[in-house]
């Protein structure tokens, strides 16, 4: 990868390519309503909603052994597999609509529903009924925020979809994070209604803070549904959607997104299911032609993965169910029943003894796959989340510190940012506490090069080249190797200060970027 390509693959760069940062005076609105749907897919979904934490189903694998099954399994890797996760402020309706895809895909039935209508009313939350379906344990049901990621499974003639509903409130931001890492495409729900939209999209609002999360943390494909267009303040009109789209585009644009080639818009009703897995009636909507919201997720293009490259798979959890099993998603490379493997950063030989995908047992699996895979050879309480699963071959990195390119969003009270600034990094599933023991040169915008070799602090807005420091050992690669693991936040006192990658050592860098 020559140097222009590589800069060009960082959000922090020039919007005028793909991923880039822009003066936000510089950014146009423009709404992209897709109308290039020629056919409407036919999907048969099966949906499964389950938390992490009760993933395990004991006495209930299915093991493909007979050659039907095995053919069944061959077929299963030829679908392609996306993880989408739902980001937006709290109570746009996340849950809710991820409840309807479940419902409206058949697995959920009309007496569940019925009994989460009635315990929804005896709480007097009668809206509240769909977001039962993703918001499984009682302290969710009670506050009406989701506070763990939920998890739902569905497939199109094409595609499987893995769902994975993020918290919207500001005090499970890190919550929001280990879904939006494991996510390739994001749908960034927005509420319609009169004076929510606005509460999201100001400043400290957690509809700006998501979209800044989810690009960096590597969600390059960005749904934006605008949700409760049924609601009385709105009643499906035309000029609150575009109202809505006009202040988010040079948001997008801002924080990295090509909003033409990877942004699109659409209304929908997450409540009543309207526009979810059919087209919205003229009758009810009539100035809407473009997709229903599982059309447009079938339709969504992402970058091919490699099967053969190096196996890595950051761990998220870990729980004993006849032996250790730990849960992640593979972000290169393929495993089988049976290979041997390391858990890093400890470099533990362990050995791959079953695969599952959602509730199969499968003999491999390959990238983008969310996986629990059973090792024998280590004990549960030996592994932490963010800690890596790795090929014996090809290890990855275990560091303590590493050379970073930075870009400060806005330090807590207009602060500087010095040696010996400490935050909270957050780089795949690892959440560690770090310090910044250097900073080697501040970047220019324009050219993208160095301005001076030695700088003792810099602002909000900057970008600059420095060295991060953590208490423990950690698995990171470089980003132009291992983009989802070389990627990473900065964050404290509940706030998103910085976003980065992890680069080449600074000299290196340098003459790489003066070349």
């Amino acid at each position: 990868m020559d140097i222009e390509e590589e800069i060009r693959s960082l959000q922090l760069d020039s919007a005028a390519e793909d991923n880039g940062v822009v003066n936000p005076d510089a950014a146009q609105p423009e709404v992209e309503n897709s109308n290039k749907m020629e056919e409407d897919s036919k999907e048969e979904v099966h949906a499964h909603s389950v938390k992490p934490e009760v993933v395990e189903q004991k006495g209930k694998e299915k093991i493909n052994v007979d050659p039907e099954e095995e053919h069944d399994e061959m077929e299963l890797d030829k679908k392609r597999h996306l993880n989408v996760v739902f980001i937006g402020h709290v109570d746009a309706g996340k849950s809710t609509t991820g409840g309807q895809i479940l419902f409206l895909s058949g697995q959920v039935d009309d007496r569940t529903i019925q009994k989460y209508e009635k315990e929804a009313k005896e709480k007097s939350r009668e809206s509240w009924y769909m977001a039962y379906i993703m918001d499984t344990n009682e302290e969710e049901r009670v506050k009406g925020k989701t506070v763990e990621v939920g998890r739902a499974h569905f497939e199109t003639e094409s595609s499987r979809f893995t769902i994975l509903d993020a918290p919207g409130h500001k005090s499970y931001v890190p919550n929001m994070i280990s879904g939006a890492s494991q996510a390739d495409v994001g749908v960034l729900v927005i509420s319609a209604r009169k004076g929510e939209f606005e509460t999201g999209y100001e400043r400290g609002g957690q509809t700006r803070e998501h979209v800044q999360l989810a690009k960096t943390l590597g969600v390059s494909k960005l749904l934006v549904v605008v949700n409760k267009m049924d609601d009385p303040t709105v009643n499906w009109a035309k000029e609150r959607y575009d109202e809505i789209g006009s202040k988010m585009v040079p948001f997008l644009k801002t924080s990295g997104y090509n909003v033409k080639k990877d942004v699109q818009f659409l209304p929908i009703s997450g409540l009543v299911g309207t526009n979810i897995k059919n087209r919205v009636d003229k009758t009810v909507c009539s100035w809407w032609d473009g997709p229903c919201l599982f059309e447009a997720l079938d339709a969504i293009e992402i970058p091919l993965r490699d099967p053969k490259g190096p196996f890595r798979m950051p761990i998220i959890d870990k729980f004993k169910d006849m032996g250790t099993v730990v849960m992640g998603k593979v972000e290169s490379g393929s495993v089988r029943e049976g290979d041997s493997l390391f858990v890093m950063p400890n470099k533990v030989p362990v050995k791959v003894v079953a695969i599952f995908i959602d509730e199969d047992r499968v003999k491999r699996a390959g990238p983008g796959e969310n996986l629990r895979v059973r090792l024998s050879g280590i004990e549960e309480e030996d592994i932490l989340s963010g800690f890596v699963l790795a090929s014996v071959a090809n290890p990855i990195p275990a560091v303590t510190d590493f050379f970073a390119q930075l870009q400060i969003l806005e330090l807590l009270d207009n602060a500087i940012l010095t040696a010996g600034y400490k935050a909270v990094l957050h780089i795949h599933s690892i959440v560690e506490e770090c310090e910044i023991i250097e900073l080697i040169s501040q970047m220019d915008p324009k050219t993208k090069k160095p301005m001076k070799k030695h700088i003792r602090f810099v602002k909000n807005g900057a970008v600059v080249v420095c060295k991060i420091q953590v208490n423990n050992l950690i698995c990171v690669e470089k980003f132009s190797d291992f983009p989802q693991l070389g990627r990473f936040t900065l964050r404290t006192e509940g706030k998103t200060i910085a976003v980065g990658k992890v680069i080449d050592p600074p000299s290196t860098y340098s003459r790489k970027l003066s070349s």
